[in-house]
């Protein structure tokens, strides 16, 4: 099973014909109140690939946390290692989306960053994939580095999806770990940012570049792989489902070249809706993708159960 750490967040997508600027006042002709956060998006991208996956984070007492956890409750993510603060509130982040659908983040991060590592792990080995936020403050921080070396002492893979803010910590955090992890995925920019040592962090290094597709880096070897092309119209959760379906495949066993085909295909459907975890596809839709491109359906994908609630 894949278990993801991460954040849990409501999200507030407003659609704005150009971004405002300082104090200015720009009206929104869209609002979208939607389940997010980077583990959310990644959890329930997984769930709808007909994987298995549980969800490791934090939220508050309060009526957010019921809506954050909606779609991740509908698509059967294993939701019991998730905590309830009593003090702070769930996570919420503003996402303001214009025409070209590049979004900007205005996020308040509140019972993520509380979260703390459980006492009663999994006796199954699996694989630990954890999404660049929960590495940025303590008390997450330090908990989730805990997770990711007790995962590696135990014989499961881990992975670690960057966001730009990590980057400046990064190196401190891939010194206390006790081997290398499986696979590091980033953005360019964010992977220039660690390129000193991203080498070393991971055997496997991915670069998403979104409209360019990704590319991939082992022992020195690199490959680029095409994206799909749609038309685009909000980049919300593109990049946490690609991470997630690229690590699910790979956890099943698949090559890189099925791995990363899946993953642009799930990233390309993402990026032509609105929304954020509500609207990641399924595996349905993404068969359907590859069919339509005339590209094979890999074997790891054909072999997943489709998930009832598609």
């Amino acid at each position: 099973m894949l278990t993801i750490i991460g954040d849990i967040n409501v999200d507030l997508l407003m659609a704005l014909a150009e971004w405002p600027h300082e104090g200015g006042d720009a009206l929104a002709h869209t609002v979208t109140w939607s389940s997010g956060g980077t583990g959310i998006n990644s959890a329930v991208a997984v769930a709808r690939m007909g994987g298995q996956v549980r969800l490791w984070g934090r939220v508050g007492h309060d009526p957010a946390a019921t809506q954050a956890l909606a779609i991740a409750h509908a698509v059967s993510v294993d939701l019991h290692g998730i905590q309830h603060d009593p003090h702070i509130p769930t996570g919420l982040c503003v996402i303001p989306v214009t025409t070209g659908g590049e979004r900007t983040f205005l996020s308040y991060r509140g019972a993520n960053q509380a979260w703390q590592c459980p006492t009663d792990w999994p006796t199954t080995p699996g694989w630990l994939h954890v999404c660049g936020h929960a590495l940025l403050s303590d008390p997450q921080r330090a908990s989730a580095i805990h997770a990711l070396r007790y995962a590696q002492q135990h014989g499961w893979q881990t992975s670690i999806d960057l966001c730009a803010p990590l980057t400046h910590h990064f190196d401190a955090i891939i010194s206390q770990l006790l081997q290398p992890l499986s696979v590091l995925l980033g953005n360019q920019a964010e992977m220039q940012a660690v390129a000193a040592s991203h080498a070393s962090a991971a055997p496997i290094c991915i670069t998403k570049q979104g409209a360019a597709g990704a590319i991939v880096a082992v022992a020195g070897q690199i490959t680029h792989y095409p994206a799909f092309v749609v038309d685009a119209i909000d980049t919300t959760a593109c990049g946490d489902t690609f991470a997630s379906v690229c690590v699910l495949a790979l956890s099943h066993g698949a090559s890189l070249a099925d791995a990363v085909l899946v993953a642009n295909a799930a990233g390309a459907i993402t990026a032509s809706r609105r929304g954020a975890a509500d609207i990641v596809p399924t595996h349905t839709e993404v068969c359907a993708l590859l069919t339509q491109h005339q590209q094979p359906i890999p074997p790891w994908l054909a072999a997943m159960v489709q998930y009832p609630h598609q």
